[in-house]
């Protein structure tokens, strides 16, 4: 048996007292996370048991003592009336123990006692205490304790108000130098160096040194900008109880008093529909802007709702019908059974609810099925006939303030409404955005394509609620430009409303996702909570109220009747330049091989020496082809993570024209490699919309319809690139992890 010597006893001190130390760091969030008044009994005790652990003290002693510690630390917690060595407290804290052990029985969590709750703390700090000693005197390894303590302290900084700016650092400290002298521990047992001459301060000191050189070079570097999202949000709206997050669930919601913050996604499936094309789910629209949401202006029950029968034509209408347009029957079934109807527009009759009725609101077009006079029923399915909508460019672009409808101030007034607080750079923001257009179309459309020549952003997740006395869409226009649809959706009304034209916020569902073909005639689409929607609706007189979507990377399939007078072009008299003929290069004749000869250059003399450089290296050749043959293996299996840091390098320096249809490509190719392939038969904007499903964002569905325009010639390629390039470069850093 091996004597430890004085030196060995200092070491072996400093191994226990960093794992204090680490063991401590556990504790000191407690005082600021949970209603934990004082900390000193429960160190007092992490010190008591790794000094008897250290001593080597028998079990049946120590026991004992960490026994009496822990009543002496209840008494001297919650039993302040009477002497520790009395025996009344002993038997309130019995009777209080067997209660607490039936409340722990029928899992009644919350009923225990602050004092059962406090021995239970004990005892776990007494099983951590002894996994202390084992990893520090057994097996003399502590690293899994330091990932544990690592992750705890970020976890804690991450999700509470505790900052472990200081802890992490001194956890690194701590552990670093346990590790390493731990390390130190088993070379000495492993070599048998116990009674060498082995200095221990040569280790420690360059250990100290490496450490505090990396600390100083770690805080001194510049440090690089987060690659992914912040993922807090997503968490803590998954907890049960996260109330007061800030984060919100997406979804159909009545109240839209208060918008911005971040939301997250939820793919609770609303409702399926068989339909024979794609088109936006309309529910219900909203005219009152406060500068922080939106409201109605005429209250509930103020205006007599217009109820309905089943298979009625219903009494009102969103645009001029249109008897050429085709009719169209398509089904719905609810899976999360609510009272109102999601209908399309240019809708003519619900069939559905035979026994009841539907009410449909004048002050907010939403329709709503009803059983008895004021009891609504739930339905679970339902078929819609509507004829799609195909709305005259000529029509709207003749469309002006001395029109008919226009004379009406209430409806004026209703619709052209801005808060007295709206500042003044959000109007004139409006004018001029459309400073160059003569028409209400035009200028509509200008403000609409407005947001994706600029660059907006749709994002999710880093959307700030406006600050007191702060307006919505001025910090949307002016601070953020980042957002989701009700930023994008709110701020285009306010800017046509700036303008003089009428415009309202509209709500409800996109298209949803394809799910699959039923038959010759009908496509069956999922409608989740991950489809709820706004949008904008513009009134033009002699047309009505006409959709559009100013949101980046949506479209709303709106139909158009490109019925403008074109000017015919006279080319009679456009002269047509005479074909030159290209000149002829003569036919250079092929250069005499000779005159290699006579440079002194031997081809005999080359493979000589190549043949000799072989013999001589063949085995240093070999071992370096495998070498390089195991790197480019190595390389080509994890090719996917690497790729794209190639990929953003190669297109950030390449010119913009042609740039973004190839990077498009080489997107398409890397989420194949991330195992996202395209099946067969599958469109870009289904692929898209599968890809914005896996990862939670819109940016393959912003990216894609930017390619399309681009495929089909709406677009010049280089004006999109550089805007392009932000969604572009954050979903192919996506396929890394």
């Amino acid at each position: 048996m091996s004597i430890e010597t004085p030196k060995h006893r200092v070491f072996t001190v400093m191994v226990y007292l960093f794992g204090f130390l680490l063991l401590w760091e556990w504790l000191k969030p407690l005082q600021v996370v949970t209603d934990t008044g004082s900390l000193t009994y429960f160190i007092v005790f992490i010190a008591l048991s790794l000094v008897l652990s250290y001593l080597r003290i028998h079990y049946f002693i120590t026991a004992p003592v960490k026994i009496l510690f822990i009543l002496f630390s209840l008494h001297g917690l919650y039993y302040h009336t009477g002497s520790f060595f009395s025996l009344t407290w002993l038997k309130e804290f019995g009777n209080d123990l067997w209660l607490n052990i039936g409340l722990t029985l029928g899992r009644e969590w919350p009923s225990l006692s602050f004092e059962y709750r406090s021995l239970l703390f004990f005892i776990l700090l007494w099983l951590m205490t002894y996994l202390i000693y084992y990893w520090l005197a057994v097996r003399k390894t502590i690293l899994l304790f330091y990932v544990m303590t690592v992750t705890y302290v970020c976890l804690i900084d991450t999700f509470t108000i505790y900052e472990g700016d200081k802890a992490i650092i001194r956890v690194v400290i701590f552990g670093f130098l346990l590790m390493g002298l731990l390390a130190l521990e088993r070379l000495v047992q492993k070599e048998n160096l116990l009674g060498a001459k082995m200095s221990r301060h040569r280790w420690i000191v360059p250990l100290t040194v490496m450490l505090g050189l990396s600390l100083i070079v770690a805080f001194a570097a510049p440090k690089a900008d987060p690659i992914w999202p912040d993922p807090v949000p997503y968490i803590q709206s998954f907890a049960e109880g996260a109330g007061g997050s800030g984060v919100n669930k997406i979804g159909y919601d009545e109240d839209d008093s208060e918008l911005g913050g971040p939301f997250v996604g939820d793919p609770t499936v609303i409702f399926n529909a068989e339909v024979t094309r794609e088109h936006y789910w309309r529910i219900e629209t909203k005219d009152l802007y406060t500068g922080k949401g939106w409201e109605q202006s005429i209250p509930d029950g103020q205006q007599a709702a217009a109820p309905f029968e089943s298979e009625e034509m219903v009494p009102f209408t969103t645009n001029e019908p249109d008897g050429e347009r085709e009719l169209e029957t398509e089904r719905v079934m609810v899976e999360r059974t609510y009272s109102h109807v999601v209908y399309p527009y240019g809708i003519e009759r619900i069939i559905g609810n035979e026994e009841g009725y539907f009410s449909f609101d004048p002050v907010n077009e939403k329709v709503t099925s009803y059983e008895g006079e004021d009891e609504t029923i739930k339905l679970e399915d339902y078929e819609l006939s509507y004829r799609s909508p195909s709305y005259s460019q000529k029509k709207m672009k003749a469309a002006n303030e001395g029109q008919e409808i226009m004379q009406n101030p209430e409806f004026v007034d209703r619709y052209t409404q801005l808060p007295e607080t709206t500042p003044q750079r959000v109007k004139d923001l409006a004018f001029e955005i459309t400073s160059g257009e003569d028409n209400w179309y035009d200028k509509v459309r200008a403000i609409e394509n407005y947001f994706s020549k600029e660059a907006y952003v749709y994002d999710q997740f880093d959307v700030p609620v406006p600050e007191e006395g702060q307006d919505y869409v001025d910090q949307f226009l002016f601070e953020t430009q980042r957002g989701y649809c009700d930023n994008f959706s709110t701020s285009m009304v306010v800017l046509v409303r700036a303008l003089g034209i009428p415009a309202r916020w509209a709500k409800g569902y996109t298209e949803g996702e394809y799910s699959r073909q039923v038959d010759t005639t009908y496509k069956l689409y999922e409608v989740s909570n991950n489809n709820a929607h706004s949008w904008v609706e513009v009134f033009f007189p002699e047309v009505g109220w006409v959709p559009f979507e100013p949101t980046v990377g949506f479209s709303n399939n709106v139909s158009y009747q490109y019925d403008l007078d074109v000017p015919v072009a006279d080319n009679s008299e456009v002269p047509v330049p005479e074909k030159e003929e290209t000149p002829k290069q003569p036919i250079q004749p092929e250069e005499d091989d000779s005159r290699a000869a006579g440079s002194g250059f031997s081809l005999s003399k080359l493979w000589d020496d190549m043949q000799t450089f072989f013999v001589e290296n063949w085995g240093k050749l070999v071992m370096g082809f495998i070498l390089l043959l195991i790197i480019a293996i190595a390389l080509y299996v994890v090719r996917r993570r690497w790729m794209p840091y190639v990929l953003i390098f190669y297109y950030r320096r390449k010119s913009s024209d042609g740039a973004f249809s190839e990077a498009y490509l080489s997107l398409i190719k890397q989420l194949e490699r991330y195992g996202l392939k395209m099946d067969d038969g599958q469109t870009l904007r289904g692929y898209s919309r599968y890809i914005d499903s896996f990862f939670g964002t819109h940016e393959m569905t912003s990216l894609t319809n930017n390619y399309e325009r681009i495929l089909y010639g709406q677009r010049q390629a280089e004006e999109d690139w550089p805007k392009m390039r932000e969604l572009w470069e954050n979903l192919i850093k996506r396929t890394t992890g």
